[in-house]
């Protein structure tokens, strides 16, 4: 869903800046960022791969990317899209906190506008069925 990621970190960021009054060059930056952190998080999807799927990594990338509700029936058939759903959370969930605190020390200054798109990528990836399937 990275298109709806994009489109949700863009209003979020929109919202964040237009409430704090920021001039326009500060917060055009941190609509970027925020729009930015909160798509390109989905990266840690080919680390998951990687990790789980080692030699046929690009195999499931593949699948993901050109047919990702095939993926997702091969997974629930097999009785693992729980198990995939769950431990790829995890490592978004550890991503997302170590990219946080990485901006804390560097980019204090994109810190808050980085966490809120990073909550709401997480919200709009809790899929009930998936986790509970």
């Amino acid at each position: 869903m990275p298109w709806w990621h994009l489109t949700a970190s863009l209003i979020i960021s929109y919202v964040l800046v237009a409430s704090l009054g920021l001039e326009f060059h500060h917060g055009l930056e941190l609509i970027i960022v925020g729009c930015v952190a909160g798509t390109l998080i989905d990266l840690d999807h080919l680390l998951y791969a990687f990790l789980t799927f080692r030699e046929r990594a690009w195999e499931y990338i593949e699948k993901g990317l050109f047919d990702p509700k095939g993926l997702m029936e091969e997974f629930r058939k097999r009785k693992e899209l729980t198990l995939h759903v769950r431990r790829r959370m995890i490592l978004h969930c550890i991503t997302m906190l170590l990219i946080y605190a990485i901006s804390l020390s560097f980019f204090p200054s994109y810190s808050l506008v980085i966490g809120i798109a990073f909550i709401a990528h997480l919200i709009m990836d809790i899929e009930p069925r998936w986790l509970f399937a």
